[in-house]
């Protein structure tokens, strides 16, 4: 289970970021997403002015939807990947409880 979350902006969504939320939602379903009215007076206004998405606390933001999403599922690439041996998620893996 990934420890990633992101939250998107409704108002973002509608101008912006709701293709790069489906992409998501499809590609990786057990990253939690969230959308909420309003992410934050820390970050009020940037939902009309770019693409962009809260990932665990922080923002990113791109171009336009496209490379939001580059930029995301580069992030996200590790989900995909086999764990390394010596951590948690390998042994669990290999040694699974019973």
């Amino acid at each position: 289970m990934s420890t990633l979350s992101f939250v998107f902006c409704k108002k973002n969504l509608e101008l912006y970021s709701q293709s790069v939320y489906d992409l998501l939602k499809q590609e990786y379903p057990d990253v939690s997403i969230e959308v909420k009215d309003c992410v934050g007076t820390d970050h009020c206004g940037t939902c009309s002015d770019i693409p962009f998405v809260i990932r665990n606390n922080a923002v990113v933001g791109g171009r336009d939807p496209r490379d939001l999403y580059q930029k995301l599922s580069r992030g996200l690439e590790y989900l995909k990947k086999d764990p390394i041996p010596g951590t948690i998620e390998y042994r669990s893996e290999v040694n699974p409880a019973k």
